[in-house]
């Protein structure tokens, strides 16, 4: 039996994307992941803890390279800053979302 065809308006552009001026390297699989999916509703159900999670799955092995551009002057990446980034970067894999 033939798997079904994914929505093509799904899936990344050869897989790069550029989220404020950074290039992340978005693969189809790594949306196409149960655990993603389980991470991400726990957050509409208001739990925040599953963020870090969230973000580690989008950006994969970019992660500190991504958390580094983000700083602030402080040193730190304010929870603010990294939630409009994973909405960003959602956007940015699925603009027709």
């Amino acid at each position: 039996m033939a798997e079904p065809k994914k929505p093509q308006d799904r899936k990344p552009k050869n897989g790069t994307v550029i989220v404020r001026g950074i290039a992340l390297n978005i693969t189809p699989d790594a949306l196409d992941d149960f655990e993603l999916l389980d991470d991400m509703a726990a957050v509409q159900n208001k739990d925040g803890s599953r963020l870090p999670s969230v973000f580690r799955r989008l950006v994969g092995d970019q992660y500190q390279e991504v958390l580094d551009a983000l700083r602030g002057e402080n040193g730190r990446v304010s929870i603010e800053t990294a939630v409009s980034f994973i909405q960003e970067t959602l956007e940015a894999v699925n603009p027709n979302g």
